[in-house]
């Protein structure tokens, strides 16, 4: 299964040209290769007040949402709060958890996603955030790259097991 990737432009020209022309979500998706979600999704997100869709509006739409400040930069105690949690050496799982147990009853409740995506963006990078985390890597790598928690090495599926552990006859099977 595909997750979720924004629409290009190529894209937007193309729904445009599509829904002008009166084809449906289904037919829409079927052409580009996408989930039907996808497209109602853009439709609904990108269209103007009239109802009709526009592929110039839902990329300027698209862009502003990008702009748009993190919640970490819009209030200043959280902000604050979070940065010196971070230089006392808490971790932004810890901050998040305490946040989340309602111990700050003035400050709101912020995902550790988002202290870390806080950390990494582009205009933190001067503060240089990153040197409080445990590893102090300057730039964090790509989700695709981080390995699972929960991954056990050296793992041997039941599948492989001796036969004879099937007829129980030792002990510890």
């Amino acid at each position: 299964m595909r997750s979720y990737s924004h629409v290009s432009e190529e894209e937007r020209d193309q729904i445009d040209a599509w829904r002008a022309a009166g084809r449906s979500i289904g037919a829409i998706a079927k052409a580009l290769g996408r989930p039907k979600c996808t497209i109602s999704r853009e439709l609904a997100r990108n269209s103007l007040a009239s109802g009709r869709y526009s592929a110039l509006h839902a990329a300027g739409a698209y862009m502003e949402r990008r702009r748009r400040e993190a919640a970490l930069e819009k209030d200043k105690v959280l902000r604050d709060f979070v940065r010196d949690r971070l230089a006392e050496g808490w971790s932004p799982e810890q901050i998040s958890g305490w946040l989340r147990k309602g111990s700050e009853r003035r400050l709101g409740v912020v995902a550790c996603e988002t202290i870390y995506a806080f950390i990494y963006r582009a205009a933190q990078k001067a503060e240089a955030l990153w040197r409080y985390l445990a590893r102090r890597h300057k730039r964090r790598k790509p989700a695709k790259a981080r390995p699972l928690r929960d991954t056990i090495a050296d793992r041997a599926s039941v599948h492989d097991r001796p036969h004879n552990i099937e007829t129980r006859t030792e002990a510890g099977h």
